[in-house]
């Protein structure tokens, strides 16, 4: 009876009735707060890759759609890139229709010798552009050699990003910052003043930055389309 007596009298610690306790709270928070401070960077390196890699879809999908459209309207469809803040051959911004800057546009341009038919981004002419990205720039600084992709034309890369030619250009020539595709689908070069270049002129690459990634999107002189990465452990670009 009285074993039974004590059992039935036994109270509960009180110092456990209120759930944690301030020591064991303060190892919690202690765990979170590592955690956290292991795992932030690893987000925020995993947002960052996120964003350069849009920004390099974003690239080559204008290829892309350019060549189509251009196939399909039987217009010069041109893509120009707002690389250091260039705009189209007569330098107007790349916009959209409500003034908002964007770092890529694609131009139906018209048919080829119509009187629309400028490299200039007309109030009534047809435009497609691409959104920009947070932390992505052009041009590229993880190759410090400035090795540039094995389907690149140019020996080094640009300092600007853009490594496309203006017609009857030479390596001293300084690039430029568009690209047009003729109704036949193939790439060519053109000048400021809206002057083609010949079959095989229009291959270039558009180099992207970001804290740890390089991207290098390479549109070869019949207009097909190549995205590198570059490989800091193996020191070369990735396709």
């Amino acid at each position: 009876m009285h074993r039974q007596d004590e059992t039935r009298t036994r109270q509960p610690d009180p110092r456990r009735s209120g759930g944690f306790t301030l020591i064991e709270a303060a190892i919690v928070i202690t765990i979170i707060g590592v955690v956290s401070a292991m795992t932030l960077p690893n987000v925020s390196r995993y947002l960052e890759a996120g964003r350069t890699r849009a920004a390099a879809r974003s690239v080559a999908d204008a290829f892309h759609v350019a060549r189509a459209q251009a196939i399909r309207t039987g217009n010069n469809h041109l893509v120009f890139f707002a690389v250091g803040g260039a705009g189209d051959t007569a330098g107007n911004p790349l916009e959209k229709r409500n003034g908002e800057p964007v770092p890529i546009l694609v131009l139906n341009d018209g048919a080829p010798g119509s009187a629309n038919q400028n490299c200039v981004i007309d109030a009534n002419e047809e435009i497609l552009t691409f959104e920009a990205q947070d932390g992505v720039g052009w041009g590229a600084n993880a190759p410090a050699s400035g090795q540039t992709p094995p389907d690149e034309l140019l020996p080094n890369i640009p300092a600007s990003g853009s490594s496309f030619q203006p017609p009857n250009s030479t390596l001293l020539t300084p690039p430029v910052t568009w690209v047009q595709f003729r109704p036949d689908g193939v790439p060519v070069a053109v000048d400021g003043a809206c002057n083609p270049g010949q079959l095989g002129s229009g291959g270039g690459t558009i180099y992207l930055w970001s804290a740890n990634r390089d991207f290098a999107i390479t549109l070869s002189p019949l207009g097909g389309v190549r995205v590198h990465q570059w490989n800091a452990s193996l020191g070369g670009w990735s396709s």
